[in-house]
């Protein structure tokens, strides 16, 4: 029982630690064009296909999940939109054919356009976007990636 006990307080931890883990929050981009955001949007587009919940968390803002209820929230979101992302980008045949930072944006804006096609006739336009706040610097809009 003791030893079930001390591996339970682990796990909590460990997920505790990993959902405090906000690297992917405060981007160090030097603006709207910095390459970074193309990375950035590959790790995410990645995690959300892996439903890796852990990184995706990282992406996630502090105050989205300061208390259970909020983490709770977040992960269900999270989760639900990863289900969502997985329908076309688990086809064999998904293919990007063009990723790049959008030039039409505003400065506290950052937008990564993507072009994708999965089947002979399924073409789909994703993509990330970003924008810089002065609480968190330069953030993912996770609802509109």
């Amino acid at each position: 029982m003791k030893s079930q006990l001390i591996a339970l307080s682990s796990i909590i931890f460990l997920s505790t630690a990993a959902f405090a883990d906000e690297s992917n929050v405060n981007l160090p981009a030097k603006d709207n064009q910095d390459p970074l955001f193309i990375k950035k949007c590959e790790e995410f587009r990645q995690a959300k296909a892996d439903k890796d919940i852990d990184t995706l968390m990282t992406f996630v803002p502090k105050h989205f999940k300061d208390t259970e209820d909020e983490k709770k929230r977040a992960i269900a979101y999270l989760s639900k939109k990863a289900e969502k992302f997985q329908k076309y980008v688990t086809s064999p045949e998904f293919e990007v054919l063009s990723q790049k930072i959008s030039t039409e944006t505003k400065p506290l804006f950052a937008q990564v356009k993507i072009e994708a096609k999965y089947g002979e006739k399924n073409l789909v336009s994703d993509g990330c976007g970003f924008k810089y706040t002065k609480k968190d610097g330069w953030i993912i809009i996770v609802a509109s990636s």
